[in-house]
């Protein structure tokens, strides 16, 4: 009985301390993977087919985590981005990127400024700064479909959340097999 004791006081103190652990290190600070899905207005302006007034420029783009809250016009490296003018879709294939967002309050999109070219003349553009909106596609250097001044709207597709860290997991099943270790010294006492 003797050795009952301490041996919980033990248990007792290191299922405390493996708690305390995964509070002070929470599944939120885990980079969640965020896509940002970009929907433009239709050309106003083609030369040519196969472009026409119905095409416009869509995308996603996923970053390693959620942008800023107010940050200002800042190149971003995404991990994975896919976009089409509806007549071409380029995607991280593509050699020739640009990718600068800035950010409001909220850490929504506010203004971007986006290239994609794979080659000298397959090229898509979307813009949103002052003075300079566009969106546009070029598909030769005769053939090509664009929208000035109209701005499309960007959305946070959803993500999908940390459910929980190692620590919290590790801390659980400790916790559980201090649990039924309990109920066996019990029995057997």
């Amino acid at each position: 009985m003797k050795t009952l004791i301490p041996t919980a006081i033990r248990y007792l103190l290191m299922f405390t301390a493996v708690a305390a652990l995964s509070l002070a290190y929470p599944a939120s600070v885990h980079a969640v993977p965020t896509t940002y899905k970009y929907t433009g207005n239709p050309f106003t302006d083609v030369i040519d087919p196969p472009y026409t007034t119905s095409d416009f420029v869509t995308g996603m783009v996923t970053l390693a985590g959620p942008l800023a809250p107010n940050m200002p016009l800042t190149t971003i490296s995404p991990t994975a981005f896919t976009f089409s003018d509806g007549v071409q879709t380029l995607t991280n294939l593509t050699p020739f990127t640009l990718f600068q967002f800035a950010t409001g309050s909220t850490g929504a999109i506010t203004q971007w400024n986006i290239v994609l070219a794979s080659q000298l003349d397959h090229i898509i553009v979307t813009r949103n700064a002052p003075g300079d909106v566009e969106d546009g596609g070029r598909f030769s250097l005769f053939v090509f479909g664009n929208n000035a001044n109209s701005a499309g709207t960007w959305a946070i597709s959803a993500s999908v959340a940390d459910t929980g860290s190692t620590l919290s997991l590790m801390t659980l099943t400790l916790m559980a097999l201090g649990l039924v270790a309990r109920r066996f010294q019990r029995a057997a006492g």
